[in-house]
């Protein structure tokens, strides 16, 4: 029997409450999530936390050294078309407006990873 290997995320630029929370709807999908680069060898994803529209590009900028092949999900502090255009110009793959519902991080999350319609259970 082959062993599924866990899908690791790192987040950057969280807060403990956000980190808190983003682990608990993580883990509900079968992602570990870690807060230091360290400890993430290797992410499958980078979630990156922008306060600002100017701090779009260094947040990027830093996901890439943590993680240069991972895709990453910029998380916004609201919903703004003109960040999310920013940030996917800037290299993102996805971005979510947090205050939106939790079930549509999940399904941005499966989209970019569909094994984890299959190796989840709960």
């Amino acid at each position: 029997m082959a062993s599924l290997r866990t899908t690791r995320a790192l987040l950057l630029g969280a807060d403990e409450s956000l980190a808190s929370l983003l682990a608990d709807v993580l883990g509900d999908l079968g992602i570990a999530l870690f807060l230091d680069a360290g400890d993430a060898a290797r992410p499958d994803l980078v979630l990156a936390h922008v306060e600002r529209g100017e701090a779009i590009l260094p947040v990027l900028t830093r996901a890439r050294a943590c993680a240069a092949a991972a895709p990453v999900v910029v998380l916004l502090p609201f919903a703004d078309e003109r960040l999310v255009s920013r940030a996917l110009c800037q290299g993102a793959r996805a971005c979510f407006a947090l205050g939106r519902p939790l079930d549509e991080l999940r399904a941005l999350l499966r989209s970019h990873f569909p094994s984890l319609e299959t190796t989840t259970h709960g």
